[in-house]
């Protein structure tokens, strides 16, 4: 049965985020040492998430999202030490993740889209109803996650995941961490590279750089005890600004194509009025961010990146 929510789900208290570093790793250790202590904190992080976005995303909003982040984190750990896991394990943990993901997702882009239209006060009814019924419908796949999640016992089964990858101490998991780290890093910082170089004048290019940062800086929480403290302390927060210029610019692409469904959907003049008006100002603020973007994207600036992460792969 889909649980009742209303559109204005707000944070009603602060949700202490989970850590972008994995404590308790250490750059001397075995790769299966580092890997077993990251799977666990990432996947533990989902199993946290999880039944709260299921059971009280209608008092929280922040639920959804720390769900996203550490779905998207869990998959990059996954990623990042899949030569350390069975091959039929690690494309059951991906897909199970990846559904989990999906349906964040979707979930979290509703709730953006309800904190705009509900930011300047009055909404039409109808279209108040109607978002309200858009958001409870994709409630509906978290909640099936959570059921599936413990149906199948997956909390056990990320527990022996972690286990046997901590036991993996031969051939790649018993070579040093911070001897291997450069290894993990070299392939992102390769892809990120292309996406950086490439034409960005269209959302749709910008949309491949944003994946390419995210990725990025996720692997960057996972390596990071290899290296020198700058790659933490001055480098990570460069691709964590620009990966959060991009996925505000991604959030307004996201909100302008749900108005364009909505207001396809739309009979009452009110109401396309007041969609055409939200449309409006999402395609202005999406031109001026694109624009203010690509003022300090400058092949300097990327020059720059790529000679500081020379230095660490």
């Amino acid at each position: 049965m889909t649980k009742e929510r209303t559109l204005v789900a707000k944070p009603t208290q602060v949700i202490p985020a989970d850590s972008n570093w994995i404590e308790g790793i250490l750059p001397n250790q075995s790769v299966c040492k580092v890997a077993s202590r990251v799977l666990d904190t990432r996947l533990m992080a989902v199993c946290r998430w999880l039944p709260l976005a299921d059971e009280n995303s209608g008092e929280n909003i922040e639920y959804v999202h720390q769900l996203r982040l550490s779905v998207r984190r869990a998959v990059e750990a996954a990623r990042v030490f899949s030569g350390l896991i069975g091959e039929a394990e690690y494309e059951e943990l991906r897909e199970k993740l990846r559904r989990i993901r999906l349906a964040a997702d979707d979930a979290r882009n509703w709730d953006v889209l309800c904190g705009r239209v509900s930011h300047g006060g009055y909404i039409p009814a109808k279209l108040l109803e109607q978002i309200e019924a858009g958001r409870r419908k994709v409630q509906e796949p978290i909640t099936m996650a959570y059921q599936e999640y413990r149906t199948e016992a997956c909390g056990e089964k990320f527990e022996k995941l972690v286990h046997d990858v901590e036991s993996h101490e031969y051939g790649e998991g018993k070579r040093r961490f911070v001897r291997h780290a450069p290894k993990y890093l070299r392939p992102v910082v390769k892809k990120f590279f292309r996406a950086a170089k490439s034409d960005l004048t269209t959302y749709q290019s910008l949309h491949g750089l944003r994946i390419r940062t995210k990725k990025l800086g996720y692997t960057m929480e996972i390596v990071a005890v290899a290296f020198a403290p700058a790659f933490r302390k001055k480098l990570y927060p460069l691709v964590a600004l620009f990966q959060n210029l991009l996925g505000t610019m991604n959030d307004h692409a996201t909100e302008r194509s749900m108005f364009r469904d909505l207001l396809s959907e739309s009979e009452s003049l009110e109401q396309k009025a007041f969609l055409e008006g939200l449309l409006l100002a999402e395609e202005r603020a999406s031109d001026d961010l694109k624009a203010g973007f690509l003022a300090i994207w400058t092949p300097r600036v990327v020059s720059n990146l790529g000679r500081q992460f020379r230095a660490y792969h």
